[in-house]
């Protein structure tokens, strides 16, 4: 019976979490300073996580809208700057869909850990870090190209940071 009743809570707080799904990107203004708010931050971080925890599908208009709202937020965020240098992005090279997890990793990295946001070096070698364990998930079908192949050896080795030229 134990059995039985947990299994029906947990259907329940399960199907809520993945009811609430996405936020309304629509919905969120970023214009000025001002629209770069908690709320616009934690909308960034969800689209990141998003982007992060789910298999590529160019077809899928949630990935669409979260990557299209990363790249604004990225674009207009007066306390957060990106570099995207052509070492880090090498790997993306003709796959759009790489790139553009490249820019959720970069996202993810700075608002989770605002202390070390300025330093972009750090934001370079967490992304990538963040890169090849989603790549490393054969159920997020990348196709491992020879770059990302040596980011994975790089890391392997404990030499990401050289590969990285950082």
């Amino acid at each position: 019976m134990k059995h039985l009743l947990f299994s029906i809570l947990l259907f329940f707080t399960a199907n809520k979490v993945f009811s609430q799904g996405l936020p309304k990107y629509d919905e969120i203004k970023l214009e000025n300073k001002e629209d770069f708010n908690d709320a616009a931050n934690n909308a960034a971080l969800q689209a990141a996580n998003y982007l992060l925890s789910t298999p590529m599908d160019s077809k899928s208009i949630d990935r669409l809208t979260s990557l299209q709202y990363i790249i604004k937020w990225m674009s207009g965020s007066p306390d957060f700057s990106f570099t995207l240098d052509e070492q880090a992005t090498k790997f993306a090279k003709n796959n759009e869909d790489l790139l553009g997890l490249y820019m959720a990793a970069m996202t993810k990295y700075v608002l989770e850990n605002k202390t070390e946001s300025k330093d972009q070096n750090k934001i370079k070698l967490n992304a990538v870090r963040l890169i090849i364990q989603y790549s490393k998930d054969t159920s997020n079908n990348v196709k491992i190209n020879k770059e990302i192949k040596k980011a994975i050896e790089a890391e392997e080795n404990g030499k990401l940071e050289e590969y990285l030229k950082i």
